[in-house]
């Protein structure tokens, strides 16, 4: 067989697993988060497998068993706390009437209101930018769209819960079996490429656990630094101040749009919900603006480079291009599964395809 129609066989068979993925996408993606939490769960698991007192082990079994139990001993820990103090958030905007907002924000944009009338006299002395905003208040808090919104809610739980029975049966076995995820991965490829794809997933194994920790790490940071600045600073309420960080921090997972999401959230929730004694409204909205944005300059400038540059051993550069190009491809999905995709064809490309410069270029830090 030539070398052409190897090359077409490969890519026909690659096309064919692609498309089986691609139908299959929700079982492929319980299968990938069930793999990322085994690797998390993967250095207490060894622990405690370690753990010897005479002739007595922990099984396997026992011990997968002890640490998915620690797993979600730890998210349902976040979850209890958070749960109450998002409560009272949402408890306190359902009880808010949607035109008083336009008079609490109308003063503070008073200025703003005038420069842009000025700016552009075409959109008539009547323009408000508080009218915008309750216009959009009242789309969204019809009765059809909360009817809407309560199906969407509970059709998510059930979801998740089927999810999370799912990813807990599939990770189970990834802990107790610890080569299992490994050895569905080879036997997709050639036995003489065995070698090749075992010291792939030896790289992607141990670059996807820093990768992971260090978005853990800079969440916990993003939710640090925003409770001690809306608490301190802007002066809110200390169960206000970190629900609107936790809520932040989740969503600067999302890059670029998720951090003036939260930012935006934030803003509006502390408007209607607290105002500080004291405190006019237009200095709070600068003190909150002030909290956000300094957060995120410090993400931007000094966590992000630190914590993802060297857990994925990639230049900042080169994951800030990668981001752009997902965002391109597939919107804000692409650009959350960017930087774990981009390692798995990093390392795959240095073991296949280590004879371009290219490859050899980007792969050089591996």
């Amino acid at each position: 067989m030539n070398q052409l129609a190897k090359y077409i066989i490969g890519i026909a068979v690659a096309l064919i697993i692609g498309f089986i993925a691609w139908y299959f996408s929700n079982i492929v993606i319980y299968i990938i988060i069930s793999a990322v939490l085994s690797l998390m769960g993967k250095p207490l698991m060894d622990r405690l497998t370690a753990i010897s007192i005479k002739q007595f082990s922990i099984p396997k079994s026992v011990a997968a068993a002890i640490t998915l139990g620690v797993m979600f001993t730890i998210i349902i820990s976040i979850f209890l706390f958070i749960a109450p103090l998002a409560g009272k958030l949402f408890t306190s905007i359902s009880s808010i009437k949607i035109e008083s907002l336009g008079i609490m924000i109308a003063d503070p944009l008073k200025d703003l209101n005038n420069f842009i009338i000025g700016t552009f006299p075409t959109l008539g002395s009547d323009f408000r930018i508080e009218n915008i905003v309750i216009d959009e208040f009242q789309k969204i808090f019809t009765t059809s769209s909360v009817a809407s919104f309560f199906a969407s809610v509970t059709s998510l739980l059930f979801n998740t819960v089927i999810a999370v029975l799912v990813v807990s049966f599939i990770t189970f076995f990834f802990l107790k079996e610890q080569n299992m995820f490994d050895n569905m991965v080879i036997a997709l490829f050639p036995d003489k490429y065995e070698e090749n794809v075992k010291r792939a997933l030896a790289s992607v194994n141990r670059l996807l656990v820093r990768y992971f920790i260090g978005i853990s790490l800079q969440t916990v940071c993003i939710v640090v630094l925003n409770t001690t600045g809306l608490y301190l600073i802007a002066g809110l309420d200390f169960s206000l101040a970190i629900v609107l960080a936790s809520l932040a921090g989740i969503l600067n997972i999302i890059p670029y749009v998720g951090p003036w999401i939260g930012a935006f959230f934030g803003v509006l929730f502390t408007l209607t919900i607290q105002t500080p004694d004291g405190v006019e409204i237009g200095n709070l909205i600068v003190l909150l603006v002030a909290v956000f944005l300094s957060t995120q300059l410090i993400d931007n400038f000094v966590l992000q480079p630190l914590i993802f540059s060297n857990s994925v051993k990639a230049h900042p550069l080169e994951i800030f291009i990668v981001l752009l190009i997902a965002a391109s491809v597939a919107g804000v999905i692409g650009m959350l599964v960017a930087i774990p995709s981009y390692t798995v064809i990093r390392v795959f490309a240095r073991e296949f395809f280590s004879h371009f410069k290219l490859v050899q270029k980007l792969t050089d830090k591996i």
